[in-house]
């Protein structure tokens, strides 16, 4: 009897793990029949896809609180499109592949699809290591849960970890680091290959353009200032890879960017997850402001390459203690970066 396994990634590093786990466990055969939910547009390879339904709900995040109610808006009247297609899964027993129930859709289907068999997170980063709840979050408003089933989209609030993993109805999660996620014991690692290559003077910044939310712009750019001195005396230093976030605004800082590195300086405008091309760019040293990718990176790439996490520290930016060991226990270096000192 052939297995249904409904996979709803909602960013391209989701995504990518989604097809990695078909390829190496559950390969198109008459075993198993893999459908796509892509409400957000995000890329995907038909190859692994028995069916795919697609939409392109923006998941940009606004520095503007009323553009950012504007958009969850946009986002709850596609996902209520998605919704009212995929309302027949209902009634078919299937398996559910997921990342966190802050997204609305996926709150939706993980508690009234009742014929779950079982249920899986999907690695979204940190957020897997250390403890992050619904509090502060629009599912943690009664009234939006209300709002939001006068709809058609019932969701719910809940109490414990944002991805369920407490949860009695949660079987796993796949993690690249099982021994320091939450749930350990219901930890399954993620399929991954190592690289190998030469080492080169190449340096890869990982952006985190949403950070100016909580910080000005120009404490951003202070900061890569200083994250540039840092490196520009690298030896035999080749290239300067800068790949921005993807939720951000991707040009917010090239022209900045471009006057402190001149030729050295190559934009990366693909939107693929850093860890699926940086085998392309072969760094000797790897930065960012704390990313997901630091982590990953470090897993896959050759002993010899740095890495970095410069964090900035500021009262709108609290310090996480348990996201920092998780630097610390990984081999990833950290410099801090006080934004009071940055302004002056």
């Amino acid at each position: 009897m052939t297995k249904v396994n409904l996979f709803l990634p909602i960013t391209p590093y989701t995504l990518t793990i989604s097809e990695n786990l078909i390829a190496k466990k559950f390969h198109l055969d008459d075993e198993y029949e893999n459908i796509l939910i892509n409400p957000h547009g995000l890329s995907y390879n038909p190859v692994f896809w028995n069916q795919v339904y697609f939409e392109e709900a923006s998941r940009e995040v606004s520095e503007n609180k009323i553009q950012r109610y504007i958009n969850f808006a946009q986002q709850i009247i596609t996902f209520l499109k998605v919704y009212r297609k995929i309302k027949y899964m209902k009634n078919i027993e299937l398996n559910f592949f997921y990342v966190d129930l802050a997204h609305v859709l996926t709150n939706a289907i993980f508690f009234n699809f009742k014929k779950i068999k079982e249920r899986f997170i999907i690695e979204d980063g940190l957020l897997n290591y250390y403890k992050v709840t619904l509090d502060g979050k629009m599912l943690g408003k009664q009234s939006v849960n209300y709002f939001l089933g006068v709809l058609g989209l019932r969701t719910q609030n809940f109490d414990g970890h944002i991805t369920g993993v407490e949860m009695k109805e949660v079987n796993g999660q796949y993690v690249f680091f099982p021994k320091l996620a939450n749930r350990p014991q219901k930890s399954l690692v993620i399929p991954y290959e190592s690289f190998s290559y030469q080492k080169r003077g190449n340096v890869l910044i990982i952006g985190q353009e949403p950070i100016i939310n909580f910080i000005p712009i120009s404490g951003y750019k202070q900061s890569l200032e200083i994250i540039i001195k840092d490196f520009k005396t690298t030896p035999d230093l080749q290239k300067v890879y800068y790949k921005p976030h993807h939720h951000g605004k991707k040009d917010l800082v090239k022209d900045f960017l471009k006057r402190e590195l001149r030729e050295k300086l190559v934009l990366i405008e693909d939107k693929s997850p850093i860890h699926s091309i940086v085998q392309n760019i072969e760094p000797s040293v790897v930065i960012s402001f704390g990313s997901t990718a630091s982590l990953n990176l470090k897993l896959v790439l050759p002993t010899f390459v740095e890495s970095w996490v410069y964090l900035i520290r500021d009262e709108k930016l609290p310090k996480n203690e348990k996201m920092e060991d998780l630097f610390i226990r990984t081999g990833i270096k950290m410099k801090e970066l006080f934004l009071e000192k940055l302004s002056k």
